[in-house]
């Protein structure tokens, strides 16, 4: 794999300015906003401390227009669709390149602005299509005309970054050329989104564990049993950010407690980004589920760091996609903000990211949230349901939770009420859930008042898994955690299953999965039981309701493995 750090590295001196006549003589003073709405940092968790030294280095990424976004777009859905005669025909990296790099004078003119204010070394990824920078404090201010400061977090007190403490603005001539520059306002989530139930020793017998959720327990669940994958060639992968690390003992020991039932690898495959710190809930979830249920199949950790200087760590790992060449074909992801948080702009260009991952045949999996429909209040005290990004773009399967009814796991499954879940407030509704999703609406399912959602916008999740007393070691404790974090490495690992036997067949992988799991809503078992979802509690508010068929809560239900590998193995 091309790492990140083998990125191909621009010196804007050498490359594009040979010569003085290059350098921009004057700069424009008639600036503007790029971000149509530029929310000034603010999350609970995050305090400002401090205005920024002007010696201090931060980093700053610029998203440059892209050419052909419409052609991706074609592309996209062509490669995705298993009716298309272009199901499974993936782009390369090179190949997306083509379709979307940006026009050559637009990169120069960039570059020439920077060297104004004598930035004369950045890096460009692959698909040239962000701009990576390295600058002082003092110079992104006079760049960018706003100030910075640090932000530390209330818990994670080792945590402090660099942020911008006020809007920005670039000349016009530029802003035409970019979508938006990050490093400058958005703050990371940070701290466990699992629950933590309980934890004790690990004992020495785990055989007679009725109580809370194993591998074998979803192995059985969702009828995968002793199946194992077996192609060589097949990958998955999770992704962590924040200091999200993995402990290889653990993973060891999981294993050996909880995988005597089925052939298993006992070790990740790949390590990308760091693993060097102290051992994270997130972390050891993922890799431990994922590799049970996608059992056998090699796997990647891929660790974004993304809390020095002005990084921002989702962003970061956009940028190390668009510069490798061959990465895993489904990624499991437990990340997200509050739509309202983030511009539309970022949000429409990190959809594009989506598209230029998809079009590559790579299936990416989020989880959809814990906060059910959630809740935000306004100065006026009245409040609304609260989607979350990525789990409410288009372009990924989002995964909701569900539990079982009773004690022990020979019960029914049903909606776990903190399942995220709704409707998004920017992105209207893909073709693919059209049908299925105003079925909803149309059914006898009591719904939320209209004024909290956009009933004609994008709706998620897209599939479920069990998300209750999931069983984890770490540090050498049993753990018992619950949240939609749990399901999502869960589906993941089953659908590295699905590919392990399209592979085997000569088949390409699934890739873009929406299409697909829409066009085939059998293979799941639907979820039809369950209290509400959450929503505004204080307010005696409930969220979305349980339904036969797709729901905002469960989505289709959970995955059937037979009726999941017979759908996948009918499409060329």
């Amino acid at each position: 794999m091309k790492s990140w750090m083998s990125v191909f590295a621009l010196t804007i001196a050498a490359a594009l300015c040979l010569n003085s006549v290059c350098a921009l003589s004057t700069v424009s003073r008639d600036r503007t906003r790029i971000e149509s709405s530029q929310l000034l940092p603010h999350r609970n968790g995050w305090n400002f401390v401090g205005h920024a030294d002007k010696a201090d280095i931060t980093t700053l990424v610029l998203a440059l227009k892209q050419r052909n976004t419409e052609e991706l777009t074609r592309h996209f859905w062509r490669v995705s669709d298993p009716r298309s005669s272009q199901y499974g025909k993936y782009l390369s990296l090179e190949d997306v390149t083509k379709i979307v790099q940006p026009h050559p004078q637009h990169i120069k003119d960039v570059l020439k602005w920077l060297q104004h204010y004598n930035i004369n070394t950045c890096q460009l990824v692959q698909t040239r299509d962000f701009l990576k920078c390295r600058v002082t404090v003092g110079v992104a201010e006079q760049l960018l005309e706003t100030k910075f400061g640090y932000f530390q977090h209330t818990v994670e007190k080792d945590h402090v970054i660099i942020r911008a403490t006020q809007e920005y603005t670039v000349p016009k001539e530029i802003a035409r050329k970019l979508d938006f520059i990050g490093g400058l306002h958005r703050l990371p989530n940070v701290g466990n989104k699992l629950k933590i139930k309980q934890q004790m020793p690990v004992p020495e017998d785990l055989a007679s564990f009725r109580y809370g959720v194993h591998p074998d327990t979803l192995r059985k669940r969702y009828n995968v049993t002793d199946n194992v994958a077996t192609n060589s060639n097949n990958t998955q992968a999770t992704a962590q950010f924040l200091k999200q690390y993995y402990s290889p003992a653990d993973l060891k020991e999981f294993m050996n407690h909880f995988g005597k039932g089925f052939p298993h690898l006992t070790e990740i495959a790949h390590e990308i980004g760091p693993n060097s710190g102290k051992t994270g809930l997130e972390a050891n979830l993922d890799v431990q589920y994922i590799m049970s249920l996608g059992a056998n199949v090699s796997t990647t950790f891929w660790s974004t760091g993304g809390l020095h200087e002005g990084q921002e760590p989702f962003l970061e790992w956009m940028l190390a996609l668009s510069n490798t060449s061959v990465i895993p074909p489904i990624f499991s992801v437990s990340y997200g903000d509050h739509e309202r948080t983030l511009s539309a702009e970022y949000m429409e260009r990190i959809n594009l990211e989506f598209q230029k991952i998809g079009i590559r045949g790579v299936s990416v999996l989020f989880a959809s949230g814990d906060d059910g429909a959630g809740c935000h209040r306004f100065e006026d005290e009245s409040y609304t349901f609260e989607p979350d990004f990525p789990a409410s773009s288009p372009f990924v399967t989002t995964v909701g939770g569900t539990m079982f009814t009773g004690l022990f796991t020979d019960a029914n499954e049903k909606g776990n009420d903190i399942s995220g879940g709704g409707f998004s407030n920017v992105f209207p509704m893909p073709k693919y859930q059209e049908e299925t999703v105003t079925g909803y609406l149309n059914s006898s399912v009591k719904l939320p008042d209209s004024k909290y959602f956009n009933s004609s916008n994008r709706a998620y999740p897209d599939v479920s898994a069990m998300s209750d007393d999931f069983w984890i070691i770490i540090n050498r404790l049993l753990m018992n955690v619950a949240g939609t974090s749990a399901a999502t490495p869960t589906v993941a690992g089953l659908i590295a299953m699905a590919n392990d036997a399209r592979l085997n067949a000569g088949k390409p992988v699934l890739g873009f999965l929406n299409p697909f799991i829409y066009q085939n809503p059998d293979i799941f078992f639907d979820v039809t039981l369950g209290d509400p979802s959450q929503a505004c509690w204080l307010d005696d508010l409930d969220g979305y309701y349980v339904s036969e068929g797709w729901d905002p809560v469960t989505g289709f239900g959970t995955p059937d493995y037979h009726r999941l590998v017979e759908a996948a193995m009918k499409y060329s």
